[in-house]
C-alpha cells in the first residue's frame, strides 16, 4: 500500500472534524480485524468451539463417571467452575498458539505492519474469543443442572463477570504470546498453563482443600479470583471476597495489557 504525505495539520480538539477522522479510523482498524480473524480462522473457529464444548459438558458428565456419588455443594463448584476454563482459553492457550504459528511461518512482521491500532486488532480477537466460547458456557451449565439437578441463581452480574474473565484472559494470552519471541516457548508456557489451571488453582474445588501455602500463592494469581467472581454470580455461597477478586484480576488485566503493548510497540 503506498503512502501520501500530506502536511502537517495542528492537534484537534475532541469535537473537531479531525478528531470523528481518528474515531472512524478506529472503528474501521476494529471491524477490518474483526473480519480478518473471522477468515483467517473460519476453519479453526469451529473445531475450537468444538473443543471447548467438550472441554465444558464433557468434563462436567465424565466426572459423573469417576464417583458414585457427588455432594450437591461439590457438583455445584465444578459447574460453576469450568465456565471459566471455557472462557481463558481461546485467549491464554490458543493465542499463543496462533502467533507462534505466524512466527514460524514468517507472516508475523506483514500482520503486525497492517494499517490498524494495535489496541483494535486486541478487541477484534476478544470479541471472536468470546463469541467462540459463549455457547460452551452455556453448554456447560445445561449440561451441569441437567445431570447433578442443581438450582443455580444466576444474577445480573454474571455479565460483568463473562466480560471481565475473559477480557483478562485474551490480554494475558496477548502478553505471552507477543512478549515472549520465540514460538516454541511461548507454546511450552501456554501448555503448561493448562496444568495449573487443572491442578493447582482453585478454579473446580475450593481454596481450602489445597496446601496452606499454595493457597496463598493463589490469592495473588488471577484463575482463583475468576472463580470467584463467577462463583459468585451463579450463586454459589461458599464464594466469598468478590471485590478482592475483582481487583486481583484488574490488576492482571492491566499488567497484561502494559506488557502487551510494550512487546508490540518494540518492534516499531
Amino acid at each position: 500500500m503506498a503512502l501520501i504525505a500530506t502536511p502537517a495539520a495542528r492537534p484537534a480538539g475532541p469535537g473537531s472534524p479531525a478528531a470523528g477522522s481518528r474515531l472512524r479510523y478506529w472503528l474501521h482498524g476494529y471491524r477490518w480485524m474483526f473480519a480478518w480473524d473471522l477468515a483467517d480462522l473460519r476453519l479453526t473457529l469451529p473445531v475450537l468451539a468444538s473443543i471447548l464444548t467438550l472441554q465444558g459438558a464433557g468434563f462436567v458428565l465424565g466426572i459423573g463417571l469417576l464417583y458414585r456419588h457427588i455432594p450437591q455443594a461439590a457438583a455445584a463448584f465444578v459447574v460453576t467452575g469450568i465456565p471459566v476454563l471455557n472462557l481463558i482459553t481461546a485467549g491464554l492457550i490458543f493465542e499463543p498458539q496462533i502467533v507462534a504459528g505466524q512466527r514460524t511461518a514468517g507472516s508475523y512482521e506483514f500482520l503486525q505492519s497492517m494499517p490498524v491500532p494495535r489496541s483494535m486488532a486486541a478487541i477484534a480477537w476478544y470479541t471472536v474469543a468470546l463469541i467462540t466460547a459463549l455457547p460452551a458456557v452455556v453448554l456447560t451449565l445445561v449440561s451441569g443442572v441437567l445431570r447433578y439437578h442443581l438450582h443455580l441463581d444466576i444474577t445480573p452480574a454474571i455479565v460483568p463477570a463473562i466480560l471481565a474473565v475473559s477480557f483478562t484472559g485474551v490480554l494475558m494470552g496477548y502478553a505471552i504470546a507477543h512478549a515472549i519471541t520465540t514460538p516454541m516457548i511461548a507454546q511450552l508456557v501456554s501448555t503448561a498453563l493448562i496444568f495449573v489451571l487443572f491442578g493447582f488453582s482453585p478454579v473446580m474445588f475450593p481454596a481450602r482443600q489445597l496446601p496452606a501455602w499454595l493457597a496463598q500463592v493463589n490469592q495473588w494469581l488471577p484463575f482463583g479470583s475468576m472463580a470467584t467472581i463467577m462463583h459468585s454470580a451463579l450463586g454459589i455461597s461458599e464464594a466469598s471476597g468478590t471485590g478482592r477478586a475483582y481487583l486481583v484480576v484488574a490488576a492482571w488485566a492491566i499488567g497484561s495489557g502494559l506488557v502487551a503493548a510494550w512487546a508490540v510497540g518494540r518492534r516499531r
